[in-house]
This record gives structure tokens, sequence and C-alpha cells, in this order.
């Protein structure tokens, strides 16, 4: 891309991995709802630097992801060649990507805070185009609360929703699972706390 709009596209850009390269814990539970083979593809929008994306390819899924950063694509196709498996990534904006296609599984974690406001409903709604019936997604999106400080690592357009926000958009899927906590990080190097609402959902029709 020309112009850089997030630090992380800098924070990629050496030879360790930002986030580590061990995968989040949800992809596990993804994994026990929607096994490999009955589930077969998957898409992860915003993957970073590919780890959680090359964890579900490791597993047998077909994976595509997509992350804004050129320099997060280029690690996450590194690790999927040091893996020995193959994924289709390639450099897309949250809130203008275009897929002709449905998966099985979707999901974004630490992503979602980028969307503009004017994008928010669009996007859900390009979300339920692109599930297959009865596919599942999980997103997590940080929230707002007066007692935490704004992150040391906050980036150049990520945007705090309100408590109970990221629902509302899925209020047709089922509910597998939802919940907001407040943890601690150490992203940056700097110890900061965190608040964070979660969702994994299916899409019923």
């Amino acid at each position: 891309m020309s112009d850089i709009r997030t630090n992380y596209e800098n924070w990629y850009a050496g030879e360790e991995y930002y986030w580590g390269t061990q995968p989040a814990s949800f992809c596990d539970e993804l994994i026990k709802l929607r096994p490999f083979p009955k589930a077969k593809k998957v898409l992860d929008i915003g993957c970073g630097e590919g780890k959680d994306a090359v964890y579900m390819a490791t597993k047998g899924y077909s994976v595509s992801a997509f992350d804004i950063t050129e320099n997060g694509i280029i690690k996450t196709k590194k690790l999927a060649d040091k893996m020995g498996v193959s994924i289709d990534a390639f450099v897309a904006d949250i809130n203008t990507f275009e897929i002709d296609d449905t998966y099985d599984i979707v999901y974004s974690t630490g992503t979602v805070q980028y969307l503009f406001d004017e994008n928010k409903e669009a996007f859900f709604k390009k979300i339920d185009k692109l599930t297959n019936v009865n596919g599942i997604a999980f997103f997590n999106v940080f929230v707002d609360k007066p007692f935490l400080q704004l992150p040391p690592d906050w980036d150049i357009e990520e945007k705090m929703w309100k408590s109970g926000e990221l629902f509302k958009y899925l209020s047709d899927w089922k509910f597998h699972w939802i919940d907001e906590i407040v943890f601690e990080d150490n992203s940056g190097g700097i110890p900061h706390f965190h608040c964070m609402d979660s969702i994994i959902c299916e899409k019923m029709k």
C-alpha cells in the first residue's frame, strides 16, 4: 500500500513476530464447534502476522486471510511456508474489502475497532453474506471503560466501542458464547489493561 495507516506496518517489519506464533485459544473453540472436514473453509479478517490463520491451515482447513499491512501478509506467508501449509493471504482493508466466496468459519480478533462508524452496519451485512448457513463466527472488540486509560500502543485509526455494541449487529444469529472481560496485556512492552467484548455465534438462515 502507498500509505501507512497503522503503526503495525512498522511493528511487523522486523524478523520477530510482534504477537508471537502461538495461536489464540479461541481457535480451538472454533475447531470444536466446526471440526474439519465437517467445516472446510476459513476466513481470518485482520490476520496480522498470520499465527491464527496458519494454525487453522495446519488443522486441514482451506484458509483465506487478509490484513491492511503488507508486512503482516509477508510474515503470514513466511510462517505458512515454515509450517508447510498454503494460505490465500492478501492485503485488504476491513472497511472496503470485497470477497466473492463463502466460509464455514469467519473470525476476526483485534481488528473490528478499525471499522469507521459509517461502515459498521455494512460490514456485518457482508459477514452474513460470507458465512454459510450454520457457519460460525468469532469477533472481539475493545470497549471503552472510563476507569481504564487508553493503552500505550493504541493505534492511529482504532476506536473504542461501547459495551454490548458488538452483539447487536449479530442479534439474529445463535449465540454460542458471549463475554466481556477486563484483562492485563503487555503488548509493546508496557503492562496495561483492556476491556474486551467477544462473541462466538452461528448463522441460522
